[in-house]
């Protein structure tokens, strides 16, 4: 049965018993059973639910990390020799509030612009709203796992860090382009790939051989070209 998944995924996939599920099913198919959701995406393509999510789980966590030392220390850090005033800190406060959730959907819309793109290019049949909620819902753990980590650094009285591949590197590795590449491979980021790589094979239509190009070659690229960035801003 892989096997012919793989050739079409859509020739052996049975759509005959597909509805469209109530918002705390998506949200449960989402984290046990992406295949299920996305089969149902295909022909409901919401993006409402997702796109909440992401916006609140944000804020969420931007609310925790602005009541912590390490807010105040880096607002200080832009400012050498100066202590930040309330006006400032407010200021800044008010910036993240209006710049946290900008970010993740600029990232979800972009995704979806280039695997909408890229995936003409193999024969994918979609249009741009099934990227978008493509992406939409695979970003929802980034969003929520974050939320999540975040709040357990922070009752800890630990400092909020991503779980990349670069935490088992050693320090002397620094600088390096091999950690540049790998400060890249966040859980979350990864398990973010997965998923628009199963969405993308059921709303595009196509092999999950052939989704690797418009979903998982860009991020190497991007990883590329961020790891030489990375060096040159230590050399």
């Amino acid at each position: 049965m892989s096997d012919n998944f793989n050739d079409n995924p859509n020739e052996f996939e049975d759509y005959s018993n597909v509805k469209e599920f109530k918002w705390w099913e998506r949200i449960k198919y989402l984290f046990v059973n992406p295949n299920e959701l996305f089969k149902s995406v295909k022909f409901y393509p919401s993006t409402k639910l997702p796109i909440a999510l992401i916006i609140i789980s944000t804020l969420v966590a931007a609310f925790i990390e602005m009541n912590t030392d390490e807010f105040i220390n880096s607002i200080a850090e832009n400012m050498p020799g100066m202590t930040p005033s309330d006006s400032v800190l407010t200021g800044y406060m008010i910036l993240t509030v209006i710049l946290t959730p900008i970010v993740p959907i600029f990232i979800v819309f972009f995704k979806a612009f280039m695997v909408n793109g890229l995936a003409a290019l193999v024969g994918g049949d979609g249009e741009y709203k099934d990227a978008i909620a493509i992406a939409a819902y695979s970003y929802v753990p980034v969003a929520v796992g974050r939320l999540i980590l975040t709040i357990i650094f922070v009752a800890s009285g630990n400092p909020v860090v991503d779980l990349n591949l670069a935490l088992i590197l050693p320090e002397s590795m620094i600088g390096s382009i091999v950690y540049g590449a790998f400060l890249h491979f966040d859980i979350l980021i990864i398990w973010y790939q997965i998923l628009v790589l199963i969405g993308a094979t059921y709303l595009y239509e196509i092999p999950k051989k052939k989704a690797f190009v418009p979903v998982i070659l860009p991020w190497i690229v991007w990883i590329i070209l961020s790891s030489g960035l990375y060096v040159l801003n230590h050399s």
